[in-house]
Parts: C-alpha cells; sequence; structure tokens
C-alpha cells in the first residue's frame, strides 16, 4: 500500500504512513465486513488504495471518530445508482421501486455508522486506540472530497461488488494541535442567562451562535448581529459552507457555517484581506468557511467545556450545496440561527444532533 498526503496535508513521518496503512485496511476490512453482514455481499478490493477520487461521486455518508491526539474521518461514497441499489437491497424494496432521499439517507448512513463501529473496536485491540463516535452525516455531492481542509491527509479504496455495485472508503485524519485545539479568549456563554434551561439542544445552539460570531469579531473585526429566533435548517437559503463534528462521550453535533454565495464570497474576502472586487475561488471559500467553522468549534469546545462537558473535534468538511441539512436521516434533527452583518451578509449557524 502506500499512503496518499493530500497537496493540502503535512509530509507525515513513515513510521506514522505505515500505522496509517494498517488503519486503513482495518477501515476497508470492517466495510467489506459490515457488507457481509448487512447486505449479504461480498466485496472485493478494486486496485490499491490512493487519492479519494470524486469522480461519479453523488452521495455519501461521513462519521467523525475522535481523541486528544488524531481526529479521523471515515466516509462511504458512490453514484446514484449504487446508492438506489443498496438502499432497495437494504430495506427489502422491489427492483424498481422509487428510493426516496430519507431512505437513501438511512442506508448510507448505515454503512460507516455499523463499519465506524467495528473499526473502533479494532483499534483498540491492534493499536490501543480509544475514539469517540460522531454522528453520521449523510452528504450529496463531490464537493467535500475535492476540497478539503489544511492539513487533511485521506487514502481511498475502491471496493467492488455483485451486480455492479462499486464503492470507495475514505479515511481522513488530521492530528490535533499541542494546544488542544482553536479557541478564542471570548465570554463564557455557558453561564449566560439566555442559556439557561433543560433544553439541552437550544442551548448548545446558542453557544454555537456565540462562537460564530465571536470568531468573525475577533478573526476579521466582523460585527454580526443575531436573529432572535431559530428556524428549520432546511429552509435556509444556503449554497455551500463547513461541517465540523463534536463529539463526547456522552454524545455530540455537527456545527455547520453555511451561507448562499454571495456571502460565502464575502466572507473569504474579508478573512483573507482580498480586494472588494475580487472573486473568490471555491478552494478559497473551502478554506475560509473551514476556519470559521473550526475555529468557532474550537470556542464551542471551551464553552462546553465550562459547562461540564468534555468534547473533541472532528474535521471540518466544505460542502456545495445543503449537503448534511438537506435530508436529514432518521433519529436526525437539526436546528437553525441567522445571523446578519452589513452589505447583506447572512450566515447560517446550523446544529444537527441526533436522539437517542
Amino acid at each position: 500500500m502506500t499512503a496518499v498526503t493530500l497537496k493540502r496535508g503535512r509530509v507525515e513521518d513513515p513510521m506514522d504512513v505505515m500505522s496509517k496503512m494498517d488503519a486503513m485496511k482495518e477501515a476497508v476490512d470492517s466495510v467489506v465486513q459490515t457488507f457481509e453482514v448487512q447486505f449479504g455481499m461480498k466485496l472485493e478490493l478494486d486496485g490499491m488504495p490512493g487519492k479519494p477520487d470524486p469522480e461519479g461521486v453523488v452521495y455519501g455518508s461521513t462519521i467523525a471518530l475522535t481523541n486528544d491526539e488524531i481526529n479521523y474521518q471515515f466516509a462511504c461514497v458512490a453514484s446514484a445508482e449504487v446508492t438506489q441499489k443498496l438502499t432497495r437491497i437494504l430495506f427489502a424494496m422491489e427492483d424498481d421501486e422509487a428510493t426516496p432521499f430519507e431512505d437513501m439517507a438511512d442506508a448510507m448512513n448505515e454503512i460507516p455508522n455499523v463499519a465506524a463501529g467495528v473499526w473502533k473496536a479494532k483499534r483498540e485491540k491492534s493499536a490501543d486506540e480509544n475514539y469517540q463516535l460522531g454522528l453520521p452525516i449523510f452528504l450529496k455531492g463531490s464537493d467535500w472530497i475535492r476540497y478539503f481542509p489544511r492539513g487533511v491527509n485521506a487514502i481511498a479504496q475502491k471496493l467492488t461488488g455483485p451486480g455492479g455495485i462499486s464503492l470507495q472508503v475514505i479515511l481522513m485524519w488530521r492530528y490535533v494541535p499541542e494546544s488542544g485545539g482553536n479557541e478564542l479568549t471570548t465570554t463564557n456563554t455557558a453561564d449566560s442567562p439566555a442559556i439557561q434551561g433543560n433544553n439541552v439542544p437550544i442551548k448548545v445552539l446558542q453557544e454555537a451562535v456565540q462562537a460564530v460570531v465571536d470568531t468573525c469579531r475577533i478573526q476579521m473585526d466582523l460585527p454580526l448581529e443575531v436573529d432572535p429566533n431559530p428556524s428549520d435548517p432546511r429552509e435556509s437559503d444556503v449554497e455551500l459552507g463547513s461541517s465540523i463534528a463534536l463529539t463526547s462521550e456522552n454524545g455530540g453535533w455537527n456545527l455547520a457555517v453555511m451561507a448562499n454565495k454571495p456571502s460565502g464570497e464575502s466572507l473569504t474576502r474579508t478573512l483573507f484581506a482580498m480586494e472588494d472586487d475580487e472573486t473568490p475561488e471555491m478552494e478559497d471559500m473551502a478554506d475560509g468557511l473551514g476556519e470559521i467553522a473550526n475555529v468557532a468549534a474550537g470556542v464551542m469546545k471551551a464553552s462546553r467545556a465550562a459547562a461540564g462537558q468534555k468534547v473533541q473535534l472532528g474535521l471540518p468538511l466544505f460542502m456545495g450545496g445543503k449537503s448534511c441539512i438537506e435530508f436529514f436521516a432518521s433519529g436526525v434533527q437539526g436546528m437553525a440561527q441567522t445571523v446578519r452583518g452589513e452589505g447583506g451578509l447572512e450566515v447560517h449557524v446550523i446544529l444537527i444532533w441526533q436522539e437517542g
């Protein structure tokens, strides 16, 4: 096997590369095992591991596995046709039966959700590594594969099965900074009267909103005003954004910072001190929105610690379109709150969590 370090990733020590090859092999074995149990299907390796290939990817699902030293993102992706086939197999549907997006989300989420649990157990035995699991998030499109955050490494392995089944297993990782994450000096939002009460999701959403507001104020000298009421994220006017998992021993969330394209461009210009008439490349917007989400998640991590809950951060993933909020899978819920700035700037802070 040959490790692939993306152009934004760091060059790794050869011994560490071997460790990641072992991790990737166990990830692939976990998916193969999951398919045998869940789909009654034997998968075979298709070629050697390499760089993740976004070509032909329409749907996928990803889940974060985190600890104090390293953050992984475990993903499975496929074409629309393969996703439909897997959905029909999993739910015992007829060959010509329609596959609603909700069912496809459930089917694709089932793969990394089960496989990541198997992989977690394997790593505990083989490498004495312990991880916290995030939420399986259904993703539409391939922008999150095309535009990786800085410092992220990735390996992909293609698998094939009977009936034209083909998919990729993708393992992404990034090392945790020695400081424990990005945190800003800010007000302790955990003790604010506005977020007291028993409704934990609303409390955490308000922490997330305050984290984004503080991040934009401190990082970019950009003041933002918060709309008073939360909303359904699926009603938000968004075209792109960045999502990051926050995991804990007793549950976690996904924080997404999303916007329409003009607002995304405006944020990127401000963050990178571009000219007012400069049009940011998509790669720049991936970096910009990922940075905002990453720093805001670090602030949120600190506020959760102040509230007595230790959380770990996953990897920020760039999304084109509504992606992670367009089709919630079973048991997954979300809330959004809008923050606004001058010149029509509108950013949607979205919190995603799973009941039970």
